[in-house]
């Protein structure tokens, strides 16, 4: 077997995550309905912002994790500065810098801190799809107001390899592969529950 090949072959995390959270995830594209959102610049910018007050504490809370044994940066992924920049594009202030609100998901443990890394990585494949989309409907240069969904300057195909790797490269328990998918379902309900309701309150006033 190719060397290349194995890790997402034998990858029971990976797995677990997949199964443990298709509900989730399509529950999550449902509510935040995007591109379909996504008609006017200041549609972008309240969907930048509504995804932003959910990226930023999970990002942090992720950074803070116990990472030992993985072998991953525990950055891995980090998107908050291209939403402050997808932002800046739209003449829209980023938030001032304040403590973040407590996304109330715990990433106390390896598996826990793996569930959420998963879904904001995945997020990126996501992002690939939804860019060209805006950027045409909105007349948008490449990667003009939305870095975040194309990940600029950033490399998700390789971020999401050595995710892929590092889970395949630890023997995971039961009761591991339970925690990790717990935590990226409680992932997808965060940012459901922040964002979601921001972007329908824009839309309900425009």
């Amino acid at each position: 077997m190719p060397e290349h090949a194995r890790p997402e072959m034998v990858s029971t995390m990976l797995a677990a995550l997949r199964t443990g959270t298709r509900d989730h995830h399509l529950a999550l594209e449902r509510d935040l309905d995007l591109p379909g959102r996504i008609r006017t610049r200041a549609d972008l910018a309240a969907v930048l912002a509504a995804l932003r007050a959910a990226w930023a504490p999970l990002e942090r809370d992720l950074a803070a994790a116990d990472w030992a044994g993985l072998r991953l940066d525990p950055r891995l992924g980090a998107a908050t500065d291209l939403l402050d920049a997808d932002l800046a594009a739209l003449d829209t202030a980023p938030p001032a810098p304040m403590e973040e609100p407590d996304a109330g998901v715990r990433f106390d443990t390896p598996a826990r801190a793996v569930g959420g890394r998963y879904v904001l990585l995945g997020s990126a494949l996501g992002g690939s799809v939804i860019a060209p989309v805006v950027e045409r409907r909105l007349g948008l240069a490449e990667g003009e107001a939305t870095a975040f969904f194309r990940r600029s300057g950033r490399a998700p195909g390789r971020d999401w390899r050595d995710f892929r790797i590092a889970l395949a490269a630890r023997d995971w328990s039961a009761a591991e592969l339970a925690e990790a998918a717990e935590a990226a379902r409680e992932t997808f309900i965060f940012v459901g529950r922040t964002a979601a309701p921001m972007i329908a309150a824009h839309h309900r006033a425009a």
